[in-house]
């Protein structure tokens, strides 16, 4: 079948730069795509070809979608197993980030809902394109999930732009790869499976003082300069539970605070880490296979009492205590902090009701939001390429 403009590209999980376009009749493969199509026999080749997506035209606006995420807790801060970090997380049909990207001979970024946030914008998407050897780019934040909120939104907008921008010139790297350009993920991974995946994820952390390619110490993602992405150990679909998502006014911490936190509050201890691998294992991912809510969010409660979650609640003093114990007394399943917060979370089958009340207890404690989703199951989404 010969590929077609309506094709979509397709992203690989462990192939990256799987897919291309073809511009003014070219088609731009890379070395690794070569390798691999040469290699293959005549019927694995089709196969593979398939996957390319030919467009006989220049795209003038590539524009993706990229899915907020729920932060549940990093797994191990601890480290006597030779790793650390890992972690569980989810990935939200809402909010979303919106990104466009055009064509361009210079990299330009703009961000409007976040002016400040433009200088690193620009920096990942010169990385991206030095990278991949790219004339440049121009590329522009339509739509942003709030920041330093536990939402995720600087892995969201930083990756999701470069893999726009990649998309502009044929190019499909996972968001793993990007991540690993830009700067994401030196701590967790979560952000990053949400993107490519979707659904609920578990990233396996870091390799811990183990020379080349490992962590020295307990960092944030900011802090933790060249370590690479963690790897994704699975992703499973999420129940179309309801999801009951409030951020009573704060802000999570970021920056040099956040450092500094890591520094006070690590290690943890091993029994918390132990605790909380159990509670994983044994509750809340067969939970999530068999659909189980109330086994869930029994978990998850548990879950978020012990290790860094524990110290990450603290720094938010009682305001979101109080709003936590509010959404739990009012029907609430599996309620929780994401991330730093001030993103509190809740599961159920109707959840209407509760939101409403929400709303009402928000607007009576210093504002807010409160709002419904669902999980997202798929990760980014592409927008139809522009076309000249």
């Amino acid at each position: 079948m010969r590929p077609t403009a309506q094709n979509t590209i397709m992203w690989g999980e462990r192939t990256p730069l799987l897919a291309s376009f073809r511009f003014a009749n070219q088609l731009r493969l890379s070395s690794y795509e070569r390798e691999m199509v040469s290699s293959c026999t005549r019927s694995e080749k089709d196969v593979r070809e398939g996957l390319l997506l030919s467009i006989d035209a220049k795209v003038k606006e590539f524009v993706i979608q990229t899915p907020a995420r729920l932060h549940f807790g990093l797994l191990d801060l601890h480290g006597g197993m030779g790793r650390i970090d890992g972690g569980i997380g989810l990935a939200l049909e809402q909010p979303s980030t919106r990104i466009a990207a055009r064509p361009g001979h210079t990299c330009e970024t703009s961000c409007p809902m976040e002016p400040g946030f433009e200088p690193r914008l620009n920096a990942a998407v010169a990385a991206v394109c030095s990278k991949f050897e790219l004339p440049g780019a121009s590329v522009a934040v339509l739509e942003r999930a709030r920041p330093h909120s536990g939402l995720g939104s600087a892995s969201q907008t930083l990756v999701g732009a470069g893999i726009a921008v990649s998309a502009l010139y044929g190019l499909a790297p996972s968001a793993r790869e990007i991540a690993a350009v830009v700067g994401r993920g030196g701590t967790s991974g979560i952000g990053i499976g949400a993107i490519q995946h979707g659904g609920f994820i578990l990233d396996g952390g870091h390799r811990f003082r183990r020379g080349e390619g490992s962590k020295n110490g307990f960092s944030p993602s900011s802090a933790s300069v060249g370590v690479p992405p963690p790897p994704i150990l699975l992703h499973y679909e999420f129940p179309a539970w309801d999801v009951l998502v409030v951020i009573p006014q704060g802000e999570g911490a970021s920056g040099d605070r956040e450092r500094d936190l890591f520094e006070e509050a690590c290690p943890v201890p091993a029994r918390d880490v132990e605790k909380m691998c159990r509670i994983l294992l044994a509750q809340m991912l067969p939970a999530v296979l068999e659909e189980d809510l109330s086994t869930f969010g029994a978990a998850m409660e548990a879950f978020q009492s012990y290790g860094f979650k524990v110290f990450e609640a603290e720094t938010q003093g009682p305001l979101i205590a109080e709003c936590a114990r509010f959404l739990r007394d009012n029907g609430g399943i599996g309620v929780g902090m994401s991330s730093w917060g001030p993103t509190l979370f809740a599961f159920g089958h109707d959840l209407k009701a509760l939101r409403d009340k929400a709303e009402n207890w928000l607007a009576s404690n210093g504002g807010g939001e409160a709002f419904l989703t669902k999980a997202n199951n798929v990760g980014f989404r592409q927008i139809a390429p522009v076309l000249e």
